[in-house]
């Protein structure tokens, strides 16, 4: 029984590894299309045409962004 435990475990950790790779992927891209929009003057709406993807999405992902830099004092995502 403790190999099962054990690679539960391991289970369990590679599903938080994942989850914060995809928030700091989701901050990436929200940091990306702020930086961007604000340098060429683009609406969320003319980022989503080009991204292929609702305003809605471009929304969340610059909340993700703005999220991760609350959450990591200031830190942007690396």
């Amino acid at each position: 029984m403790p190999e099962v435990v054990a690679a539960y475990g391991a289970y369990k950790q590679s599903e938080r590894d994942a989850i914060a790779l995809r928030t700091r992927g989701r901050a990436r891209l929200g940091q990306a299309v702020n930086e961007y929009r604000k340098a060429k003057g683009l609406t969320q709406q003319e980022v989503a045409g080009a991204l292929g993807v609702v305003v809605e999405q471009v929304r969340r992902y610059e909340a993700a962004y703005r999220d991760w830099l609350r959450d990591h004092d200031g830190q942007a995502p690396a």
